[in-house]
């Protein structure tokens, strides 16, 4: 397996020139094109890296599936269904028409609106405490207590995403998020949470714990089983966005992706992956990291359909 995965980096070699850098934010558009790195965590539970698993980069829109895992672990699904949908999009991530087209009410939790919707769950539920649960959270799924957040990347979204400001504002129009909140304090869980540094490690471990129905590497129940289930059908229906059918044909696995550069990447036979790339195709998804991640379940044969 450690000679197969070194065999993928090569292989994502091919396709780092292909990628482009997000250029709207400022600490990621300068990220390495070059740097690509993957960790496998077999049924067994056995890790293997291979080039760059252990740079950190930020979790970005990954994050979605925890603030999702949290709305799970904290509503009942029928409380959920009032406040989003759970279908697919053919929209961009970011769409403000395909919010406004369903009367505020995000199509899936993996799109930005969705994802904002589950921020303003977790700070309904909790307050004042929402960072330190949404980080106690984080360390227990990825196993790692070392995790924390960048305050420049934190720092660099007050200066700017109107676009999701937007989406949040439309959502309190609309009542999605209630009169009693306010806007700001939502943002800033959301974009707190999108700051998230990790590495494909713990990512893998996230995508093994969700593969495993929610038991960690020791055997230990930290996702309900039920909820696990949920969160791979919704990567496999929308983790892609508006590519998440192409992908599903190609590469035929659950996964969420992220403009840090990380795909990571579940299955139902216990096994977790991560790819990591900074390099961007037009959907926002890792260009390399795809090919890796392509080449890895073709060969390993693990497409579910």
């Amino acid at each position: 397996m450690k000679e197969f995965l070194h065999s993928v980096i090569e292989y994502g070699k091919r396709f780092t020139e292909e990628g482009r850098l997000v250029d709207y934010i400022e600490i990621l558009k300068d990220a390495d094109k070059n740097a690509l790195g993957v960790c496998l965590i077999d049924k067994d539970g056995v890790e293997y890296e291979a080039g760059k698993s252990r740079e950190s980069f930020a979790i970005m829109s990954i994050v979605k599936v925890l603030l999702f895992d949290l709305v799970l672990e904290n509503y009942e699904w029928s409380d959920i269904k009032k406040y989003m949908r759970t279908e697919g999009s053919s929209k961009p991530y970011n769409s403000i028409l395909d919010l406004e087209a369903e009367g505020g009410k995000p199509v899936n939790p993996f799109v930005n609106s969705g994802a904002i919707t589950s921020a303003y769950l977790i700070y309904k539920k909790f307050g004042g405490d929402s960072v330190a649960v949404l980080m106690e959270r984080a360390k227990a799924v990825m196993d790692d207590e070392t995790l924390s957040y960048s305050q420049t990347l934190l720092d660099t979204t007050k200066r700017g995403g109107e676009n999701n400001l937007a989406l949040a504002w439309i959502l309190k129009k609309h009542g999605t998020i209630g009169k009693e909140t306010a806007v700001e304090d939502v943002i800033h869980l959301y974009n707190l949470a999108c700051s998230i540094m990790v590495n494909t490690r713990d990512l893998a471990v996230f995508a093994s714990t969700i593969s495993r129905n929610g038991k960690n590497l020791a055997g230990k129940q930290v996702i309900q089983k039920e909820n696990a289930r949920i969160l791979r059908t919704l990567m496999a229906i929308c983790g892609l966005y508006d590519d998440s059918g192409d992908f599903a044909i190609r590469i035929g696995i659950p996964a969420k992706s992220g403009v840090g550069g990380g795909i990571m990447a579940t299955t139902n036979q216990g096994i977790g992956i991560c790819t990591f790339c900074p390099g961007l195709d037009r959907f926002g998804n890792s260009r390399a990291g795809l090919k890796m991640l392509e080449k890895i379940a073709g060969e390993l044969h693990l497409n579910v359909y």
